[in-house]
């Protein structure tokens, strides 16, 4: 097997949706261990919850993760079940942006887990929309330390 350890971050977009087709197949071909991950968003200190976290109110900010964790975790069940249906042994790891970047924590993630492919969707932006604004598509395709495989 070249691929024992498969990763599909997403972010619940379409091309997550598409990129979850090709990693179901290649986990299915290689027996691999698919793992879902998710990043939750940084809460910002300029954002109005980041203002009332910033005042001690830090259960508005607990119960806004929890409320994006759960829709995180809905969006990808169905996609999740969908890979066990065909035997594939699945994990779901939903993590938190508390202020580095998402590509950093992913990186990390890969690194921590013996990830041995990546695979994620792009957001379709146009080359020079990329670079100007980068990534985590592009981010990935640069600094991981295993093959990547960006579906558009």
């Amino acid at each position: 097997m070249l691929f024992n350890n498969v990763l599909m971050p997403f972010d619940g977009s379409d091309t997550s949706k598409k990129a979850a087709e090709y990693a179901i197949h290649i986990a299915t071909l290689e027996n691999s261990t698919l793992t879902f991950l998710h990043v939750l968003d940084n809460i910002k200190q300029g954002g109005a919850i980041g203002l009332r976290a910033r005042y001690g109110d830090m259960d508005l900010v607990d119960g806004f993760k929890r409320v994006r964790k759960q829709e995180a975790e809905e969006w990808i069940k169905p996609i999740q079940k969908e890979a066990k249906d065909k035997g594939i042994k699945t994990a779901l790891t939903i993590l938190e942006d508390e202020g580095s970047s998402k590509l950093k924590i992913i990186i990390e993630y890969i690194k921590e887990n013996n990830i041995d492919l990546v695979v994620l969707g792009s957001r379709g932006l146009s080359k020079f929309k990329q670079l100007l604004l980068g990534s985590t598509a592009s981010g990935l395709s640069s600094h991981s330390t295993c093959p990547v495989l960006i579906i558009r």
